[in-house]
């Protein structure tokens, strides 16, 4: 185990919650990567991706920095613009 995995199993025996919060915000983090990754594979800011998809250039980066929860409708939009197919999956 890594040092930082040891930290959290410690941790978990004292804040029972940890856990599922850690994973909540991992999976935040792989949208936010995700949304950046690709908008930067496209060559736009992120105020150009914010003028395509109709919304301020505030929400893409929060989207881009995990702090934001983007709806499917708004992935749609991304996906639309960098036409591209949104497609989700259960893991």
């Amino acid at each position: 185990m890594t040092e930082t995995e040891n930290l959290i199993k410690d941790l978990s025996k004292t804040h029972p919650g940890l856990k599922k919060k850690i994973a909540h915000y991992d999976e935040q983090f792989d949208y936010a990567f995700a949304i950046m990754n690709l908008r930067k594979a496209l060559g736009l800011t992120q105020q150009q991706l914010a003028d395509k998809i109709g919304v301020p250039q505030p929400t893409i980066a929060r989207w881009e920095t995990g702090h934001g929860n983007i709806t499917i409708n708004n992935l749609q939009k991304i996906a639309n613009a960098a036409h591209k197919k949104l497609v989700i999956s259960f893991k």
